[in-house]
């Protein structure tokens, strides 16, 4: 896997779990508190986080064989 393809993987990844996290958040505030909220740093973080290991456990995988 060449440098910007596993760049290009972090970012859309990131960028996925971030949006979903948005969602999740709002609905979760929303339907438990009772209030329009996001928890956009805990969000943020959780992107960041799988944005970087799910294209480098697919890294490390293909590295293995």
């Amino acid at each position: 896997m060449k440098f910007w393809d596993f760049v290009l993987r972090c970012l859309v990844i990131g960028v996925i779990a971030f949006a979903v996290g948005i969602l999740v958040s709002f609905l979760f505030y929303l339907i438990i508190h009772g209030k329009a909220d996001v928890a956009w740093g805990v969000m943020f973080r959780y992107a960041v986080v799988l944005g970087i290991m799910l294209p480098l456990s697919e890294l490390i995988k293909i590295g293995k064989k």
